[in-house]
């Protein structure tokens, strides 16, 4: 298959190197440092510009699968898509990051040709939404076209299921307790495995049973939220939540994008402050907030507020972050919360290709673990139980689609050929999965 990337940002480099091994990647790019880096990896590099229809040809535009247009520029990506498109590529993937071009976070089949834009900000926004609404909560993703979700949330230490086994806990029966992460150690859950304060608890089950899990682990709903900054990210993030029953205040320094913003919103409290100023943050009680999001464009501000209200009594913090390699640094700090557009836009991209017999659709606890899809073509596996597929003893079964229904399974659950199996699994243990499932 030959699948054409515009851009070797940190979007375009990752998505190479999933897919270098098993397709013919052509990468253009136009920067010397990207360049360098990307070269180390098994693909074709293209230097130029990729809104150049010559440049285009160069990486065999017109005979491509897919193309994908990710570098930073807006309309270099919205160029290069159209034109790639009108030369022959069959699949054209772009990513904008000015909501004017889009109002979704995802728009499939555009009027312009292309098969899908991604709005990482407003992925993002969504992302926060979905994190918040849900109490103790710290990741959420939505899995198999939102038939099934997968929460990641932190077990508080007065929660009723501390100390009890998993065997013990009520959960109903469309959920899977999938991961346990302790202490820097990742455990795939048994019957007899014990909870406890402070873990993260990884659970996949169908949107509608999520509200009694969060009863059953009495997470206390939020009612106090302070969004910083006025952005793209935040000022999306408000008009999800204003039509929420939530007390929401947005943030900003700047006069005039407050006005603006005041004319949208019916119930969202529009603030003119600088979040950096404490005497502010007094001012306005930040420490009573239940949960803060700082969304503004620097990644050091956001850290600084995140801490900042943290220190003030704010019960949790989520902060954006441009910049991947911080988001371990905001975490050890004590951020609870920490997203990137970046990754999240990669993530989308590898669940909208459905490329690989193995599917990638989500990273647990920066990439320790991994939630794939995996379709059942073997005859001989058709028929058999759930508990006698014989899967690495870290592996765990948290879903199967067939057709349009979608199974939580148990031991006794029969599998067919033509399911597709979500399974949860350290990535050193992915490997071995594929080689008993395909």
């Amino acid at each position: 298959m030959h699948i054409v990337i515009a851009g070797a940002g940190e979007v375009g480099y990752n998505v190479a190197k999933a897919l270098s091994n098993k397709y013919d990647i052509f990468v253009i790019e136009k920067d010397d440092k990207k360049i360098e880096e990307i070269e180390k990896l098994n693909v074709e590099v293209i230097r130029g510009n990729a809104a150049n229809l010559n440049i285009l040809k160069r990486a065999g535009t017109e005979k491509a699968e897919i193309f994908l247009g990710v570098t930073g520029n807006d309309e270099v990506n919205l160029l290069s898509g159209i034109a790639a498109k009108k030369i022959g590529a069959k699949k054209t993937i772009v990513r904008v990051g000015n909501p004017e071009y889009v109002d979704k976070p995802y728009v499939k089949n555009h009027p312009f040709g292309f098969d899908l834009i991604i709005c990482p900000q407003l992925v993002l926004a969504r992302a926060i939404a979905n994190i918040i609404t849900f109490s103790g909560a710290v990741d959420f993703v939505s899995l198999s076209g939102g038939k099934l979700n997968l929460i990641e949330m932190e077990v508080d230490e007065n929660s009723p299921v501390v100390g009890k086994n998993v065997s013990e806990i009520p959960l109903p029966e469309n959920i899977v307790l999938t991961a346990i992460y302790r202490g820097g150690e990742l455990i795939v859950p048994r019957g007899f495995t014990e909870i406890k304060a402070n873990d993260r608890i990884s659970i996949v089950g169908k949107s509608e049973n999520l509200l009694a899990v969060q009863k059953i682990f009495e997470g206390r709903s939020p009612r106090n939220v302070v969004v910083f900054g006025g952005g793209t990210v935040g000022s999306y993030l408000a008009k999800i939540l204003d039509s929420s029953n939530l007390n929401i205040k947005l943030i900003d320094p700047n006069p005039e994008l407050c006005e603006n913003l005041c004319s949208i919103f019916q119930r969202v409290k529009v603030i003119i402050g600088d979040p950096t100023d404490l005497d502010f943050l007094y001012e306005e009680d930040i420490g009573k907030s239940d949960v803060v999001v700082a969304c503004t464009e620097s990644d050091e501000k956001n850290l600084l507020v995140s801490l900042l209200s943290k220190s003030l009594g704010a019960k949790k913090a989520i902060s954006q972050v441009s910049k991947g390699e911080y988001m371990r640094l905001f975490e050890k700090v004590g951020v609870d919360v920490v997203l990137s557009p970046r990754t999240i836009t990669y993530v989308e991209v590898l669940r909208h290709l459905r490329l690989m017999a193995v599917e990638t659709l989500a990273e647990i606890e920066r990439g320790e673990a991994v939630v794939f899809e995996v379709q059942i073509t073997k005859d001989k596996l058709s028929g058999k139980k759930v508990k006698d597929l014989k899967l690495p003893q870290r592996a765990i079964i948290g879903g199967i689609l067939r057709g349009e229904d979608c199974l939580i399974p148990k031991g006794e659950t029969q599998i067919f050929k033509g399911d597709r199996l979500l399974v949860f699994a350290p990535w050193d243990e992915v490997e071995k999965v594929e080689k008993r499932l395909l």
